[in-house]
């Protein structure tokens, strides 16, 4: 292992190349990157240090800065993904560890969705009561259907870290694949998505590009997320009591 100090011009070099690869990947608000935080991490990483002191600190400057961790952990696997070498375990930690410890916590919904940045079951069942109502529209046709995404490896009991970087990789892939439009909720593992049933090639569409993600990620995370990822497409019961049965069926499973 290179333990050696970063050069100044290969360090900077690399905080701009990393800057330019997070961007075009979609960070959000691309003038609130920088940060004197990503400094240290960056050379920590470019020289071999031990990186999980400079990604707890980074964890935490993301939070105060209103990132949701899983944008925030993915600029980091983009910085690890640049220097030709996967994000340690540890490092996920400490930077999750930074994010939720935060002095000033960021957007407290963002917050309370935790890792998955996707909204938990009480939330997606009061949108999907607008539904029933009528209040509120997926805009398309056809008839209301679920899809659950199980991407649970083993029985309940996982590691912190294990469950953490399960979520994150979980929710990614939700967010790729399905329109922000359609009400999601997720627990422990376990993601659901309201859609339409027409038109009939977007549904399809749109749980294939889930199950490649997943597919994809699996491969890497063998012992993380479930491989082959298991995805159903199920009509949306009559009634609310209902759509709440069939998920707490789904979660005990």
């Amino acid at each position: 292992m290179n333990t050696r100090p970063a050069g100044d011009d290969a360090l900077g070099t690399l905080c701009a190349r990393w800057r330019r690869r997070t961007v075009a990947e979609g960070w959000r608000m691309p003038e609130d990157w920088t940060s004197p935080a990503v400094v240290p991490l960056a050379g920590a990483v470019l020289g071999g240090l031990p990186a999980e002191g400079p990604a707890e600190a980074l964890g935490t400057a993301r939070a105060l800065a209103d990132v949701g961790v899983t944008e925030g952990l993915r600029d980091v696997g983009v910085l690890y993904d640049l220097c030709l070498t996967s994000v340690p375990h540890s490092v996920t930690l400490a930077f999750a560890a930074g994010w939720e410890t935060a002095d000033a916590a960021p957007d407290p919904v963002a917050a309370a969705r935790g890792m998955s940045g996707l909204p938990q079951h009480a939330e997606f069942l009061a949108r999907a009561a607008d539904i029933f109502a009528g209040i509120d529209s997926t805009r398309e046709g056809g008839s209301l259907v679920l899809v659950t995404i199980d991407g649970r490896v083993g029985r309940a009991g996982a590691a912190r870290l294990v469950r953490w970087k399960r979520d994150v990789l979980l929710g990614e892939a939700v967010r790729t694949a399905f329109d922000a439009r359609y009400p999601t909720g997720y627990r422990d593992g376990v993601a659901v998505v309201l859609g339409r049933s027409e038109p009939a090639g977007h549904l399809l569409a749109d749980v294939a590009r889930a199950r490649a993600t997943l597919t994809s990620l699996a491969r890497k995370n063998p012992s993380i997320l479930r491989a082959p990822v298991r995805i159903t497409v199920r009509p949306l019961p009559e009634d609310l009591a209902a759509l709440r049965r069939m998920i707490a069926v789904d979660d005990a499973a």
